[in-house]
């Protein structure tokens, strides 16, 4: 498969927009996001995927924000470049962040995961099952992954890629544009962030050209990878996993309390140790592509 090409840039010309793009013509065939239900009673395991297809991408960040170009940035925010070459096997992705209720049902269904410590139970508040779950640290969310749909947590490679949608150069999973202008002049955000109320209901707004929701904003989500400030110089082509140890685990795609834009973007790093249990920090999963029929 052809590389997608990274799109020069002019200093001083805004980037076009490519909001309401299409999929790539090769994923029209993918079949539309369908729902696996594994082999436990709870309804509230049914699980909603959508198919990511074998490919290849160009990884990080493809512009200069006005930090760079005056000097301001410092190096360890520098770590989404350089840009590189990434193949990446077929895998699936949850749509949505795994939210409280499926989280609770998996507790139900004795999969030895504590609940958050500020559900104060077994359950979530009433009212917000379909909330991302949160206060989760990486080894139960990894844990979670593996009991729920026998998966693991996205490398950050696959979470990119994924979060991308199959569109070249681009800033946010929609477009190049945070927030959409309505014919009446009014400026919507495409996704939930800058606020003090807490996520919002998964799936609230619209997905990318994959499918996905909520991969910018809402909760920041775990990846499997370790992190490492150089990793992009050394990352190899085909399916990387980050580095072999660390301190930290990536997270990627911003959250509710950000009220930074670029945090949100489908390129930005950040990094939490993975005992860490904020909420801010939620997850979804990944598994193996369904076998070919």
């Amino acid at each position: 498969m052809t590389p997608l090409a990274i799109g020069a840039r002019q200093p001083g010309v805004p980037p076009p927009r490519v909001d309401g793009l299409q999929p790539p013509a090769h994923l029209k065939t993918l079949p539309p996001p369908g729902v696996v239900t594994i082999d436990v009673a709870e309804a509230s395991l049914a699980r909603s995927v959508v198919p990511i297809p074998a490919g290849e991408f160009w990884m990080g960040r493809t512009r200069l924000w006005l930090m760079d170009e005056i000097g301001w940035q410092i190096r360890e925010r520098m770590d989404d470049r350089p840009v590189h070459r990434v193949r990446l096997d077929a895998f699936t992705i949850d749509i949505h962040e795994v939210t409280n209720q499926t989280y609770a049902a998996m507790i139900a269904a004795g999969a030895g995961l504590a609940p958050p410590f500020h559900w104060g139970g077994q359950r979530p508040p009433a009212g917000k099952e379909n909330l991302p779950v949160y206060n989760v640290t990486w080894h139960e969310a990894q844990k979670f992954c593996g009991q729920y749909s026998g998966g693991r947590l996205p490398t950050e490679a696959e979470w990119e890629y994924a979060a991308r949608g199959g569109v070249a150069d681009l800033d946010y999973p929609w477009g190049n544009d945070y927030t959409d202008t309505t014919p009446g002049g009014a400026a919507t955000k495409r996704a939930h962030s800058g606020s003090s109320t807490g996520p919002v209901a998964v799936g609230a707004f619209p997905p990318n050209p994959f499918g996905l929701a909520d991969v910018s904003g809402n909760v920041w989500e775990w990846t499997a990878d370790w992190y490492d400030l150089n990793y992009y110089s050394e990352s190899p082509v085909d399916n990387p996993t980050g580095p072999a140890s660390g301190r930290y685990k990536v997270i990627r795609g911003g959250s509710w309390a950000d009220g930074e834009t670029r945090l949100g973007t489908v390129y930005y790093r950040n990094f939490t140790a993975p005992d860490t249990a904020q909420p801010t920090i939620g997850f979804r999963c990944v598994s193996p592509a369904p076998a070919p029929q």
